[in-house]
């Protein structure tokens, strides 16, 4: 994992968890979609500028939730169908460790304007 992400993971005080599986089997076992609200990271996902993904997420905090950044080779189309959210960084391609990185920072401002922190300026 790469230190600027554990640098987030590491603010977010076990608010998220980051794990990396192997095959959406991997994925459907340990993340539920029963039990999870799922956030999956899709060229395809809707655009949300930083307020409005901190309005999304304030609802849902206090429920078990669950965001998935494909590997080199995409996203199982079964996995994408079942998520609450199909999510886009950007209309550009990252690597999955730049979507790490970005999607750990954009989580950690959001938590911020939620919390009413001046991390985040408009």
């Amino acid at each position: 994992m790469n230190e600027e992400v554990l640098k987030y993971v590491k603010r977010l005080n076990g608010v998220v968890e980051v794990v990396r599986l192997k095959n959406a089997a991997a994925f459907e076992k340990r993340f539920p979609a029963d039990k999870f609200i799922r956030v999956i990271l899709s060229e395809e996902g809707k655009l949300l500028n930083t307020k409005q993904l901190s309005e999304w997420l304030n609802p849902r905090l206090s429920k078990n939730m669950v965001f998935l950044v494909g590997s080199a080779y995409g996203i199982e189309p079964e996995i994408k169908q079942k998520a609450n959210l199909l999510l886009s960084l950007s209309p550009l391609t990252f690597s999955h460790e730049h979507a790490f990185l970005l999607l750990a920072e954009q989580i950690y401002r959001c938590l911020m304007l939620i919390k009413g922190h001046p991390y985040h300026h408009e």
